[in-house]
């Protein structure tokens, strides 16, 4: 049997290594899981209506062409434009697609003639990304508007006073009205009127889809990127490879909402969250210029009766992942746990309330740095309880050393007894072993969460903080081993760390001087390499982690040495 104390410490070194490891696959491992909208659905829609072999359509347009610049493409059909405070772009006639959007309040980079966030482009150009509304029958004799069909519209520009009515009508009888709209924000609201004029009662399905056509390159990690929904109670999602792989995915719902995510970025269709059955799909496939991805939405059979009309809508969301937005469209609109767009991850009741929490700070004090500072204070002193005792536990351990080494000396080779000697001894001093894994078993969970919102939140992209840090989202910029760039050589991106994370492998290990000795030298020498280990480890994560990492290092040490020092004042 081995020491009970170093049965504790091993398991403490393990605690501390399947943290490390677990911050990268915990998201991969555990999938994260309004007035309404105003549309109307007449009376003559029957729900049980005939609804075999029709399928919302995919892309079937893009051919092996000439990749051309967004302008030049824009140039070749005639466009609806539209610009509010956040955004600006254009609709195209030629299948009244979303094709041509730009967030205005966001750069690429940090210089300061940096291009917007283009969000949305056409058909032809490198990243092809749109959205569209259409119907579908599955009587094929019926003519319907598809992505070649080129709509009339009332007026060439869209604002948020002044909404765009299109028209088409299919020869037939059949005439299809589309009212768009926008709102100062992000948010599109499509109203879809059919009006039948021929002698005959007509099924049709209205859909909506998000397509793109190939994904950037980008630095993946612990967020989703790719499909996303929420249907019939349960978040869905899919990233590129899992729907690459699946080809399709296909889900059935009375409320939700679907669409395409990136880290910072989305475009997601809303529908009536009052319809029941309600088709949602993810699906995957090749085309000639690449991977095609899309997400959309059917809607129920409606029926309409000769001489009447229907009316039904929907909505498009394209625009940032902004925590404090997305809650308010989700309470204004009603729409189901439209907060699931953000990729909160496992910890979600632990994530969401610690961005709030430092979103507010930054309001306060202007500086998310300083807000990520003030989190880590307000952490410990919540924590100070449970870290005190354990702070007071460990100085105990210490003045046990010596009786602890005669007691091995004592008992030779003789480990149950020994082990019974010690545990005698933790009893009479009335001292848990334990009790120091208590707060960094706490601190793991609090660790994952920090490290998502960190990750993940649009707002703290490109927050400074001072000095040299000039987003928090990013990792530190300095170079070490480089002197800050002062020596014209190439570093491995594994080892090349900047001062932040030195620091923080300093920190860790002057905690490490602090704690009792290990008696077992194998782990007194794993537990001497681990804040190096650590410091490599997480020096290119996110330096607004790193810096918390550190500060709460800072004030764990000068809460165990102010610890020691009342000590010494009271034995004194």
């Amino acid at each position: 049997m081995q020491d009970q104390n170093d049965v504790e410490k091993k398991n403490l070194v393990w605690a501390i290594v399947v943290s490390v490891v677990l911050l990268f696959l915990i998201d991969r491992i555990f999938p994260s899981k309004t007035a309404p909208v105003s549309t109307e659905v007449p009376p003559t829609v029957q729900q049980s209506v005939i609804n075999e072999n029709v399928e919302t359509p995919v892309l079937n347009e893009v051919k092996k062409t000439e990749i051309k610049t967004k302008d030049m493409v824009l140039n070749e059909n005639a466009h609806i434009s539209f610009e509010n405070d956040f955004i600006k772009g254009s609709i195209r006639l030629k299948g009244a697609r979303f094709d041509d959007l730009v967030l205005t309040k966001y750069r690429e980079t940090l210089e300061e003639n940096s291009a917007n966030i283009t969000l949305l482009s056409p058909s032809n150009t490198q990243y092809p990304y749109f959205a569209e509304f259409g119907w579908m029958s599955n009587d094929h004799a019926i003519q319907l508007p598809t992505s070649e069909t080129v709509w009339k519209a009332d007026s060439d520009k869209l604002t948020a006073e002044k909404p765009v009515t299109l028209i088409w009508e299919n020869g037939q009888g059949l005439r299809f009205e589309r009212q768009i709209s926008v709102d100062n924000g992000y948010m599109f609201k499509v109203t879809e009127r059919v009006i039948n004029d021929t002698d005959k009662e007509i099924v049709l399905f209205n859909y909506g889809s998000v397509s793109r056509v190939n994904v950037p390159e980008t630095r993946r990690g612990a967020v989703l990127e790719g499909m996303v929904g929420y249907a019939d109670g349960a978040l869905k999602e899919f990233n590129y490879a899992k729907i690459e792989k699946e080809k399709q995915a296909s889900f059935d719902t009375t409320a939700g909402w679907t669409g395409i995510t990136d880290k910072y970025w989305m475009s997601i269709l809303i529908f009536d969250q009052k319809l029941e059955n309600v088709n949602m799909r993810f699906t995957s496939s090749k085309v000639e210029d690449g991977k095609h991805y899309q997400a959309d939405y059917r809607l129920p059979p409606i029926n309409i009766k000769p001489g009447q009309s229907s009316i039904t809508g929907a909505r498009l969301f394209a625009g940032p992942k902004e925590v404090k937005l997305i809650d308010k469209y989700e309470k204004e609109l009603n729409i189901k746990r439209f907060d699931l767009t953000i990729d909160f991850g496992w910890y979600y009741f632990l994530t969401k309330p610690f961005l709030k929490l430092l979103s507010w700070f930054n309001s306060i004090f202007g500086n998310m740095g300083i807000a990520i500072l003030f989190f880590a204070f307000l952490l410990r002193l919540a924590m100070f309880p449970i870290a005190n005792k354990s702070f007071v536990n460990m100085e105990k351990m210490k003045t046990l050393q010596p009786k602890m080494d005669l007691i091995r000396k004592q008992c030779g080779n003789d480990k149950m007894r020994m082990n019974q000697e010690i545990m005698a001894l933790y009893q009479r001093e009335k001292v848990s072993p334990a009790s120091g894994c208590l707060p960094m078993l706490i601190q793991i969970p609090v660790f994952f969460s920090l490290y998502k919102v960190l990750y993940i939140s649009l707002e703290l992209r490109q927050a400074p903080f001072y000095g040299w840090i000039h987003d928090l989202s990013a990792p530190d910029p300095s170079s070490l081993f480089t002197l800050c760039g002062l020596i014209p050589w190439s570093v491995p991106a594994a080892i090349d760390i900047g001062v932040w994370p030195l620091l923080m492998g300093i920190t860790m290990w002057l905690q490490q001087l602090l704690n009792p000795k290990m008696p077992d030298k194998t782990q007194a020498m794993m537990f001497s390499i681990m804040p190096w280990f650590m410091m490599f480890v997480l020096g290119n994560l996110a330096s607004g982690l790193v810096i918390y990492w550190t500060w709460s290092n800072a004030l764990s040490i000068a809460q165990q040495y102010a610890l020691r020092i009342k000590g010494k004042h009271k034995n004194g």
